[in-house]
């Protein structure tokens, strides 16, 4: 399966465009087109499988650290961003060009599955237990109606990095860095408690009365 990621990430980088057909992309690297099918079931699905793979990638990374699991709900979410981008980087070109091609606005060709299809419920799962503990500690609210929006609310996020990182030409991606930094800090104060909970707080307090 390994084999068969990369030769795809090496021909769609060479020639801008998808092999021909999968008989004809797996009779170039050397397997059957059954053994592609064993894997993929289709182009959409292998590339929509390198970001997914990517993201699980840097999570197992990130996990292994000791040091993560002391981090704030703030800080996993910053060494997730910077992970991942550093782990793209390995394919910058695939990236551009399959974002380019299909996961601009996340729009589907044809019919098939989105770009970031998999890669949204890889994320979503990781970030529910970063709204969990964000809750539990304190550093995120617990808002009635909303807490359930706050995982749709970081995918927005996720998508705009995405987007940011492609269209990024400073040296070595400085300017999505601090992207990366502005947005997660802005999420986790819009996340975590303000004046409109405390008021609220207030209010219920003196209702309950």
């Amino acid at each position: 399966m390994e084999q068969i990621k990369q030769q795809y990430i090496d021909y769609l980088t060479q020639h801008k465009k998808r092999p021909a057909s999968v008989a004809a992309f797996a009779k170039n690297i050397g397997i059957s087109e059954k053994n592609f099918y064993e894997h993929y079931s289709s182009f959409a699905a292998l590339e929509e499988a390198v970001w997914d793979d990517a993201f699980n990638e840097t999570i197992a990374k990130l996990r292994k650290d000791s040091v993560f699991d002391q981090y704030n709900a703030r800080e996993k979410m910053l060494s997730m961003y910077y992970g991942y981008i550093e782990t793209l980087k390995n394919f910058r070109s695939f990236a551009e060009i399959t974002y380019n091609m299909r996961g601009r606005i996340n729009r589907r060709i044809c019919g098939e599955p989105s770009l970031f299809g998999k890669l949204k419920k890889s994320f979503n799962n990781f970030v529910k237990d970063i709204i969990n503990d964000g809750i539990y500690s304190g550093e995120i609210a617990d808002r009635y109606l909303l807490t359930d929006r706050y995982g749709d609310f970081l995918w927005l996020q996720m998508e705009f990095i995405l987007g940011f990182w492609i269209r990024d030409n400073s040296q070595n991606f400085e300017r999505t860095d601090a992207a990366i930094e502005k947005a997660v800090n802005l999420a986790f104060d819009l996340l975590g408690k303000n004046i409109a909970d405390a008021t609220f707080d207030f209010v219920k307090f003196i209702l309950a009365r």
